[in-house]
């Protein structure tokens, strides 16, 4: 009897626990590589005129090689007047002056601190041209990192309801299989 209402308070606390490990838990892949937490321009943005360079910051540091940045218009056209600079966790390039109005895309690719290659497209618009799609913006790294702990509140919650029910299902049926033991002088 002792036994039994143990594991019926264990099983009762089994999901609990199991959603506190899967919000308290980071996710392996949130600190993997280093994602794009901020640009300037930003995603979306509506700017009167561009400025005078393109910068993007990275969560963590990315690698000198191989980075690139362009600022690429409706054409294909590119608007940087040169090469990426590289400085830690930060990503400039300057753009050519006399830029027209319209829509524009920041193409960026660089390497992670953990060797991953990375890449990404930022739009906005400047001046008189229509705004860009909302669903072109960038999801940040914070947003990023709440959306997973999100997801894996909701899977833990899942697996730990789902385990809990098939728990609970077979360990009923397995002692009603199990013969009654007679207590007595048989």
């Amino acid at each position: 009897m002792y036994a039994a209402s143990l594991i019926h308070r264990r099983l009762r606390w089994g999901p609990v626990a199991t959603i506190i490990f899967a919000v308290l838990l980071p996710a392996p892949g949130a600190w993997a590589h280093s994602p794009l937490e901020s640009s300037t321009p930003r995603a979306g943005e509506h700017l009167a005129t561009m400025p005078a360079r393109i910068e993007l910051a990275f969560v963590a540091p990315v690698e000198d090689v191989d980075a690139s940045v362009v600022l690429a218009d409706d054409q294909g056209t590119d608007w940087t007047a040169g090469p990426a600079a590289v400085e830690d966790m930060y990503v400039s390039s300057p753009v050519r002056p006399g830029l027209p109005d319209g829509r524009y895309e920041i193409r960026w690719s660089v390497v992670s601190f953990d060797g991953a290659p990375m890449s990404g497209v930022v739009s906005f618009t400047v001046g008189a041209a229509e705004d860009t799609n909302p669903l072109n913006a960038v999801l940040t790294a914070d947003a990023a990192f709440w959306v997973r702990v999100s997801v894996f509140t909701v899977l833990g919650g899942l697996l730990a309801f789902m385990a809990y029910g098939l728990v609970t299902v077979y360990g009923r049926r397995s002692r009603r299989t199990q013969p009654e033991r007679s207590i007595g002088n048989g």
